[in-house]
């Protein structure tokens, strides 16, 4: 029960911190763009589209954390490979952020099309939709990934600790029982 608790705990801080560095990310790019290939201010490109995005994007991820075993994955990933410490961590940061940077990205893409793109630029129409934000998507893709990465790896064990302090209090002080958790 307690696992259960700590894994959650643990998906959901980490799916919004997914969520803000790809909304980040993505708003930052789709604003660069923006600002080329119509003038527009940046900030007023930037803003709606950072502020909505970040609001989808932790739906999606919260809803993921929930439907996604991630201990089951990360469990799989270190029987599979059979390794410890930093290189198991890394392996498990970079599998949570091929299942989780697609999903988020593509939902991103279409969205950020559909709302910001295509009524802004009359030559477009809804049957450029797919194509148009395909193309967004592959322009983002690489740089959320590498962000998201950096963050998983940087903040998943900040969270697993305050986790363990959260759920049992007495963790990491030589309480008979720690090293079953």
């Amino acid at each position: 029960m307690i696992q259960k608790k700590i894994g959650m705990y643990i998906s959901l801080r980490m799916g919004i911190a997914m969520s803000i560095t790809m909304s980040v990310v993505g708003s930052l790019l789709g604003a660069i763009t923006a600002v080329k290939s119509s003038g527009a201010p940046f900030i007023a490109a930037f803003l709606p589209s950072l502020l909505a995005s970040i609001v989808i994007t932790m739906i999606i991820a919260i809803a993921l954390g929930f439907i996604v075993p991630m201990k089951k994955i990360n469990d799989g990933v270190e029987k599979a490979t059979k390794t410890k410490g930093f290189a198991l961590h890394f392996l498990q940061s970079l599998v949570s952020d091929i299942i989780y940077t697609p999903i988020i990205g593509l939902v991103m893409a279409f969205f950020s099309t559909a709302v910001f793109v295509i009524p802004k630029n009359p030559a477009l129409s809804m049957n450029m939709l797919v194509p148009v934000s395909l193309g967004n998507f592959a322009k983002s893709f690489l740089p959320e990934f590498i962000f998201a990465l950096v963050v998983i790896i940087i903040l998943e064990p900040i969270f697993q600790k305050a986790a363990f302090k959260k759920y049992i209090p007495n963790f990491g002080q030589g309480v008979e029982g720690d090293e079953n958790i």
